[in-house]
Order: C-alpha cells, then structure tokens, then sequence
C-alpha cells in the first residue's frame, strides 16, 4: 500500500498519530524494526484523537547566565504547515529519563569548559574529559546510545527536510580557522564568515550584534536534546526550533546577528519588525537561510544568516 516509509509516516501524521519510540539501536530510519523498537499508538474510537506533544509544554525558568535559553528554551510551540507533516516521533516515556540525564550531563560540561569553548568542542575531547572530570561523570551507555541515534537518523521522519552537512559524528572544527569575537562568546570561520559579518557592521553599525556563531556538533546535541526536554520528547517539534545535530549549518559557516538591548525577540519573529533587519534587508547581498514559507520544515528565521 504504501511505496516508502515516509509516505507511512505521513500517512500516520495526516490522521493524528504519533509514533512513540522505545529502546532500538537505531530507532529512526532502521531497515530493520523489531517489536519492540517501534510502536504505533492507535487511539480507541471513544478517545480523542493525540495530541501534537505527550506532555503538556511548560516554559522552562529562565537562567540569566546561561545564554542558550534565548536560542532554544524560550520558544513558543507549533506545528509545522508548510508541507505534509509526517507523524511525530516521540520519544517513549522510558527514554525520557535518559534524555534528561543526557542534557544534565552536557551543561556540566559546558560549565567546566566555559560557553566559548563548548561552541567549537568536538565530540571525542568531550568523552575524554567528561571522563576525567567527576564533576561531569563520564557519560552512561543510555545516554551515548541516544546521542548517536539523533544523529544518526534520517531527520525527513522528523518532518526536517534540511542538507546534513556535518555527517560524521566525531568531526572537529579547526582552531586555526577560526577567531572568536570579541563581547559575544562566539567564534566565526575566517575567509567569508568574518567578511561578512564585518560588512554588516560596517554598513549597519554597532546597534546589530553577533548573537550565534559557530556550533559544534557537541553543542547542537545540547541545544537540540534540551529543546526536547522542553516539549516531552517530541524530536519532530524539536526540529522545527533547531536543526538535528549534523544539520545546522553554524557549523560550517552561517551565524546569527540581532539588535543590541532586544534580548530573546531576536529569536523570534519579532526581529523582522526592527530597523536593524529592514536595514540588513536593503544591504542587497544579504541572504536569510530560512525564509518565511521555507521548504525545509523550520520556522521562520530572520536572524539567520546565510553564508555557505
């Protein structure tokens, strides 16, 4: 009946059921799903149908001096209309403890090191010194199963339909590539990133300001699992936030810039309505990576800017 696995999903999707996901050494886009890898939870016909998320959203308390909140917590939920959307993949209840303890895990880590360096730390330094580091621990087998089957995945049945341009899990960035910024935390690539963002601040002025540069694999895991966290482990809501480690494109050249003083609504839509981005829009040679409408299964981005 149905020629593709994506069809299925977005057979599932278009009648409102969500796929849960159990424990599997590949649960996403696995030729071989076993019983109990993947359930499909069919609602009785005295039952409403599923909702969007398992778990009711609630906004998480925001940390002042933990600057991800404005990326990846305080955003509000939707669904995706841009194109059939497959059926969610949601995270079964049992994993949800895991992804969790993963997310701890990793803003330990990011308080050891400092925000700056965890933007650009690979993937095995962070393995060696969670190891050696006890206020860290050492990450559980749980946690490292989950990490690599996010990754791994095909991120179409999570209704993202983006480039994966970092496709091996243990790459590294570089560190004679790349300068960090001054009065930001955040690094950019030399050559056209650097260029570009010198440009904009040159024809704009300093009211417009780097907001995210480059993000490692280590640091899109943290920021993609939390955003789980937030909206009960629904991976498919996730992406339509933040791209799936191994697809965002801050990790080979794109950054973000907003308006100095505007805080998290240069996250939003919000942005769009300042003078800063109606100047960035008149430059001419300014590119957004997701425009409104875009086909890629994200959100509007006008912070977003396209270098790659």
């Amino acid at each position: 009946m149905f020629k593709s696995r994506r069809k299925f999903l977005a057979y599932l999707g278009a009648a409102g059921i969500p796929v849960t996901l159990g424990t599997g050494s590949l649960f996403l886009g696995s030729m071989k799903l076993e019983a109990h890898q993947t359930k499909v939870a069919t609602p009785r016909p005295e039952t409403p149908p599923p909702t969007l998320i398992t778990n009711t959203y609630k906004a998480p308390e925001l940390d002042i001096h933990n600057w991800d909140w404005q990326i990846a917590d305080n955003l509000a939920v939707a669904k995706k209309t841009n194109r059939e959307r497959p059926a969610d993949l949601i995270l079964h209840d049992h994993r949800i403890k895991t992804l969790k303890s993963t997310v701890s895990r990793l803003k330990r880590l990011q308080n050891h090191i400092g925000y700056g360096n965890f933007n650009i730390i690979g993937w095995d330094q962070s393995l060696k010194l969670a190891k050696r580091q006890s206020s860290i621990g050492a990450f559980e087998k749980a946690e490292l199963d989950l990490i690599e089957e996010v990754f791994s995945s095909d991120a179409d049945n999570m209704g993202f339909y983006g480039e994966k341009v970092v496709t091996q899990i243990s790459s590294t960035i570089p560190r004679k590539e790349i300068k960090k910024i001054p009065g930001t935390g955040h690094y950019l690539f030399k050559g056209s990133s650097i260029k570009m963002y010198d440009k904009i601040r040159k024809d704009i002025g300093d009211d417009i300001v780097l907001t995210s540069g480059i993000r490692s694999v280590v640091k899109q895991v943290y920021l993609f699992l939390n955003k789980a966290t937030q909206v009960g482990g629904n991976l498919s809501t996730a992406s339509y936030s933040l791209a799936p480690p191994g697809h965002s494109f801050h990790a080979i050249g794109d950054f973000d810039v907003g308006k100095v003083n505007f805080g998290r609504r240069n996250f939003t839509a919000e942005f769009a309505n300042t003078d800063e981005f109606k100047k960035l829009a008149d430059l001419g040679y300014i590119d957004i990576r997701y425009p409104e409408n875009n086909p890629f299964g994200v959100r509007y981005e006008p912070w977003h800017i396209k270098v790659v």
